[in-house]
């Protein structure tokens, strides 16, 4: 018995060709774009909320609705698409939608369908053919992530919802058709589901299914829909639902709906092939299907987008004579005992059961339980065994495929006596040292089809890259008869992190899907400096291969700067070698820093995958499409540096002795941090060398379980080791035009610039330390300048010093600077001889005087300094928030670099996801350190996007408890053994106790009572249990943290709740006036008439007064603050907030990359302020007088000379001058009502 080979992503030769509105059915789409393409046409409304990675499903449903009128194929009007404010938000909506008759779906991922869960019970009671299309992804325990695995869709499974599974975008397509389908046939709602990222991001040349195609299908099921519809709830013929039962009824009830379940399988599977008819595809989709030898004595069962790879791998044994096989499950609920028992060959001896997540506690994951269990109701004398893989979205190859074929013949082969430990649950694809779960691998197995070209392309993000090479594929699929392949991977940075993309192109189906490991034919590096941070980067390319770098080297110094590792693969490989300053083709073009378009061209014309000169016009046509509405000069720059790039594209002839350079680094790389000379404890310092350094150099899947924390804690201050060197270009102090304001510091959002009070010992010291390492005899002069306002024992010299490898290139620093026209700081690029050469100074200036320690703190030291509350005093505080992984320039980082530099040693967040917690709670990249005197630090941690607030309050009234617990032992002892106690202690406790409020003192009062405490503590058991509970001393100052989405949307109730309890809890909005995080939606702090992902016709609504409605409590500190604007204002505010005895809420301006600004942020948000746009103010209703301080003067310029510099205002105008000019009228009148409240609020005394 052999079954058909499964569907593959290419379109069949006898696949009918026909026309769709759009254009031919062959296209090439990722599978959220599959499944959303079906989803709207076959639904009146979906009702939606953004999570990744299914964020761009509900995108499109929503351009195709407000901006493209796309009729859906149920009702021929434009489909209905809701934005709600969490998940169970859309949830309830779709409950509501279905049982007033209408067709609905959403699309969700991890927590996010969690939040649904119990409302999916009530559809699935109700029968109501609601349909989730879900991109699969992990659930965050230990361990968080937003790639792809299937636990949240197996926490569904007992809901009765109905699961289908998808394993390629062809697949998703036809899958997601079929769920409508059988949802409205069967009566029964419908979970599709396909791995996230791995599917919902890849991109494939697939055959798409044309509206009429579906419309047709849809009249098909008018009898269907009129059934559903007659159950509906409606005045005109009225039920009643959810019924409460007692004991003598509920049983039978919740048992009446059986035979549903019982005919589903039935039901999937006749939808399944009126799909495959409707479409001419060769062959319908099976509920369970085999593929393999007919006479298999091996199989793997398998969901999901790796039944591909095991198709590969099974192909690959087969025709090595190998009896194996494998059944990929496409309907998990209902399961089909009969259907699976048919897919099985008679040969069988072992099944080996791959789950993708992990069920702690049980004795086998879902998939394998059904197997289990299945095996024993059919009689079948088959050993099963169970294993997990790809979770997290780590790898699976074929070579991991043949291990589990392995364990799957040994558990065959077993002697009974020894066949137990065979049995026990394994995993695959990691090598597990702590519990040994792990299988063994064998030799790297290849099972590329012959013909196949391999593409990978390292980019940084928001370089344009990824998009550039979507684009390449659409070109080359839509024009070409290859078959194409794109898959991305990204580092756990937000804009500026590491970006790889794999593309592949076939004159037969591509079945992978895994990353491009082995036989690579071109392979391109968009960034210079990852050629230090990656060292395997070339170990994918073949022999003869293709290797292009983007850098700003000349011909005749490649060899200096390219380090002797890759100088000899170069040559072992034989590879072919190209370099392109792309980045000053682009400057010259009048690009900036925009690269994409530049290393495409080099592409298409290297790669020669299709002609091109037949490429590089169509890419011209895109330029055209994408840019036509922004002008015609923008379409010209773009058209020019397409016409330089191959100009610019040089050939390098390298000698033979590359292939024997030494390993040593090259001699231009920036001296490396020197891990042992840190100031780390020894084991930090041991995780950051074994964990930290690997993971950095994108090595981290070669990680053994052992070297993880099972509760999933790291080690902080990891950031100041990844010495990312992505700048372009540096800020360069001028110490004769500097007024020592600070201002550039302040706004950093890196930390990567920084004002230093030097001793003349100090200064002397930094200089020989850069001449000792350079090898020089004349050390390069270290400038410094005699420092104002500060007044010590002996002469204090002041520094801006920058390090120019964790630098971003963003400028804030630069516009922020009010000596700008005198030239404080100047940028420049680090191309220029003199740059670079600077750049190695200042790299080692920093490493010695920051990270090594070699300028001490002085803040204890000094007579007379700038007092924390001014911007330059607080600048010289400890920084405990440096290099985070956000966007070159974002302000949240700097918000956060403030706070901690304020009260990190006492700092304790309650972060919720998003931005904030995506730039600082990324495994191995933690920006948050410790006191190099105390060892404190800023505690940060997460629990759930929807409860913030409340978690950030189980931590403060946790940390009371234990306080107040504390505090009673002291005073009993102060009482009880007041004699006997020592002087100095008697002395800490009572000032202890007397300002155990104190917020000020506590620092300083903790550490004296554990100073006076420490030789004491065991003299008796109730100064030792004091001892025990020290932690408690400190007065911790408590925050939550999140954006507008947060605030204003998915946890508004349980914010205004926690406010309303008058606690002393402080809250920081990072208010970007949207979703950052997912991409850019809309939340209830968008503007009117601004245009984002969710409101691509404008948004028209009113943004949320989130301050009116705190200060409607009147028992809560408010402050909205623009740190760009004005860092006194800002500063001033942190402090207030912090000593207010209650609630207290910071309300911070935060420009965001999605706003699309043209000019800088820094004077962007000037002019939010200078407009009227943000008014700054404070409300303290202890104050006496006025309760409201507005900081911000009258506004001195049109709203619209805001408007006009964001692409989110500016581009309603282009596309609809109408609505915009109306809504932006409305944001203008609303912007001068709410200044006028408030000045009228600050002139009302009390």
């Amino acid at each position: 018995m052999r079954a058909a080979p499964m569907a593959t992503d290419t379109p069949q030769p006898s696949a009918k060709k026909a026309k769709v509105d759009s254009g031919d059915t062959i296209d090439c789409v990722d599978g959220n774009t599959a499944a959303c393409h079906v989803a709207y046409a076959m639904s009146e409304a979906c009702f939606i909320y953004p999570i990744t990675p299914s964020s761009s499903m509900a995108e499109l449903a929503d351009v195709w609705s407000t901006q493209e009128k796309r009729n859906n194929v149920v009702s021929n009007t434009p489909t209905n698409v809701t934005q709600m404010q969490s998940e169970g938000g859309a949830a309830g909506a779709l409950h509501g939608a279905a049982s007033a008759g209408a067709l609905v779906s959403t699309f969700t991922a991890s927590q996010g369908l969690l939040l649904m869960v119990p409302v999916m019970y009530k559809i699935a009671g109700e029968m109501l053919p609601v349909v989730f299309h879900v991109a699969a992804r992990q659930v965050g325990s230990n361990a968080n992530s937003i790639f792809g695995e299937h636990g949240d869709v197996m926490a569904c499974r007992a809901t009765g919802v109905c699961i289908l599974s998808s394993s390629s975008v062809q697949e998703v397509m036809d899958l997601a058709c079929a769920a409508h389908v059988a949802a409205i046939r069967g009566s029964l709602p419908v979970l599709h589901f396909f791995d996230g990222f791995q599917l919902s991001h890849e991109i494939r040349k697939i055959d798409m299914i044309r509206y009429e195609t579906m419309g047709t299908i849809m009249q098909s099921l008018k009898p269907n829909l009129a059934e559903f519809r007659s159950r509906s709830t409606h005045p005109m013929h009225p039920n009643m639902r959810n019924m409460l039962h007692g004991r003598d009824t509920l049983f039978q009830a919740v048992e009446a709906n059986n035979k549903y379940w019982n005919d589903f399988p039935s039901v999937m599977e006749k939808a399944l092939r009126d799909v495959a008819q409707a479409c001419h595809r060769e062959k319908a989709c099976e509920l369970f299907e085999y593929q393999g030898a007919a006479d298999a004595q091996y199989i793997i069962v398998i969901m999901g987008a790796s039944a591909r790879t095991v198709s590969e791998c099974t192909s690959y044994l087969c025709n090595k004579g190998e009896k194996v096989g494998f059944v990929v499950v496409h309907l998990f609920r209902p399961w089909s005992l009969s259907h699976f028992a048919a897919s099985l060959p008679p040969t069988v001896r072992a099944i080996a059961v791959l789950d993708r997540c992990r069920e702690p506690g049980s004795l086998g994951e879902p998939l394998y339980q059904d197997v289990s269990t299945s095996i024993l109701r059919l009689g079948r004398q088959i050993r099963v065994v169970g294993g997990r893989y790809a979770l997290g979205d780590k790898p699976f190859t074929p070579t991991m495929c043949q291990a589990v074929f392995k364990r799957a013949a040994l558990v065959a082969e077993a002697n009974p006596d020894h066949l137990v430990p065979l049995l026990n649950t394994f995993t695959v694809g990691i090598n597990d040292d702590v519990t040994h779960l792990s299988l063994p691998l064998g030799p790297e197995i290849s099972t590329t089809p012959t013909g196949t070209r391999q593409c990978i392309f390292w980019g940084m993000g928001s370089d344009g890259t990824v998009g550039a090479n979507r684009l390449a594929i659409s070109l080359i699929g839509k024009h070409t008869s290859l078959d194409t392949q794109g898959n991305f991977f990204f580092t756990a940075h937000k804009a500026g992190g590491v970006t790889t993309s794999h593309l592949r192109f076939s004159p037969q189906p591509i079945t992978s899907s895994y990353p491009i490991i082995s036989d690579a034919d071109y392979i391109a590096c968009h960034q210079q400096s990852y050629l230090t941070k990656f060292p395997n980067m070339l170990r994918p390319l073949k022999s003869g291969g293709t290797f292009v770098i983007n850098c700003s080297w000349c011909a005749d110094s490649v060899s200096q700067f390219i380090p002797p590792s890759f100088r000899r693969l170069i040559a072992q490989k034989r590879a072919k070698l190209f370099i392109i300053n792309a980045n000053k083709i682009s400057r010259e073009c009048g690009l900036g820093g925009h690269i994409n378009l530049i290393m495409q061209v080099c592409f298409f014309h290297l790669s020669q995958v299709m002609n091109s000169v037949e490429a590089i016009g169509l890419l011209k046509q895109s330029v055209e499409q994408a840019y036509h509405k922004k002008g015609e000069d923008v379409v010209r720059k773009n058209h020019e540096a397409i016409d330089n790039s191959i100009s610019g594209l040089l050939e390098i002839s390298y000698p033979s002795s590359w292939e024997v350079s030494p390993e040593t680094l090259a001699p231009v790389a920036l001296a490396p941090l020197l891990l042992s000379n840190s100031s780390f404890d020894i084991g930090d310092t041991q995780w950051m060398q074994s964990v930290k350094l690997r993971v950095d150099a994108m090595d981290g899947h070669e990680l053994p379980v052992s070297v993880f924390a099972p509760s999933g804690s790291c080690p902080t201050s990891s950031t100041r080791h990844e010495k990312r060197g992505i700048a372009t270009q540096i800020p360069l102090w001028n110490p004769a035009a500097c007024v020592q304001c600070a201002t550039c510091s302040i706004v950093c959002p890196h930390s990567a610039i920084r004002t230093l009070l030097l001793t003349h010992q100090e200064v002397t010291s930094a200089a020989n330390h850069v001449a000792s390492v350079l090898a020089v005899s004349d050390p390069p002069q270290f400038e410094c300048v005699p420092a104002r306002g500060i007044n010590a024992a002996e002469p204090i010299m002041f520094r801006v010093l920058v390090s120019p490898q964790d630098c971003t290139g963003c400028g804030v620093c630069f516009n922020a600077c009010p000596c700008g026209e005198r030239g404080a700081l100047k940028m420049s690029y680090l191309e220029a001889p003199t740059t670079q050469n600077l750049a190695k100074t200042l790299t080692l200036l920093w490493d010695h005087c920051i990270t090594k320690g070699g300028v001490r703190e002085k803040l204890s030291s000094i007579q007379t300094i700038p007092p924390r509350s001014t911007v330059k005093g607080s600048q010289l505080l400890p920084h405990l928030f440096e290099f985070s992984g956000a966007c070159a320039g974002c302000p949240e980082s700097s918000y956060l670099r403030l706070l901690c530099m304020l009260f990190g040693e006492r700092l304790c967040v309650g972060n919720t996801a998003g931005c904030s917690s995506a730039i600082s709670l990324c495994f191995g990249s933690c920006p948050y350190t410790k006191s190099t005197t105390t060892g404190w630090g800023p505690a940060v941690s997460v629990s759930l996007f929807e409860n913030g607030a409340e978690y950030a309050l189980g931590i403060k009234e946790g940390h009371d408890v234990l306080r107040t617990k504390l505090y009673e032992r002291v005073s009993h002892v102060l009482q009880s053994e007041h004699e006997s106690l020592p002087p100095d202690l008697k002395v800490a406790f009572s000032k202890w106790v007397d300002e155990f409020n104190d917020s000020a003192n506590t620092v300083i009062n903790t550490q004296a009572v554990i100073q006076a405490l420490t030789p004491h503590h065991t003299s008796t058991p109730s100064l030792n249990a004091i001892w025990e509970e020290r932690d408690a001393f400190m007065k911790i100052s408590h925050w939550a943290v999140g954006g507008d989405g947060w605030a204003y949307d998915i946890d508004f109730g349980g914010l205004d709740h926690v406010l309303s309890l008058g606690q002393d809890l402080k809250v920081l909005i990072l208010d970007t006036e949207l979703y950052s995080n997912t991409g850019g939606q809309k939340s209830k702090g968008s503007a009117k008439g601004s245009v984002s992902k969710f409101a691509s016709g404008g948004y028209s609504q009113n943004k949320k007064d989130f301050a009116s409605i705190v200060m409607g409590y009147e028992n809560a500190y408010v402050a909205q603050v623009a740190l760009y604007a004005n860092p006194a204002q800002t500063l001033k505010a942190f402090l207030e907030a912090e000593s207010f005895p209650g609630p207290a809420v910071i309300i911070a301006y935060c420009p965001c990359i999605e706003h699309g600004i043209e000019g800088d942020w820094v004077s962007q948000t000037r002019l939010a302020v200078a407009t009227g746009y943000w008014p700054l103010f404070r409300y303290n209703p202890r104050a006496p007088g006025s309760h409201l301080q507005v900081d911000s003067p009258p506004p001195s310029k049109p709203v619209k000379e805001f408007l006009q510099h964001e692409n989110r205002f500016l581009r309603l105008t282009r596309e609809n001058p109408t609505v915009a000019e109306s809504l932006q009228a409305e944001l203008i009148a609303n912007v001068e009502r709410k200044v006028a409240m408030l000045q009228q609020l600050a002139n009302k005394r009390t």
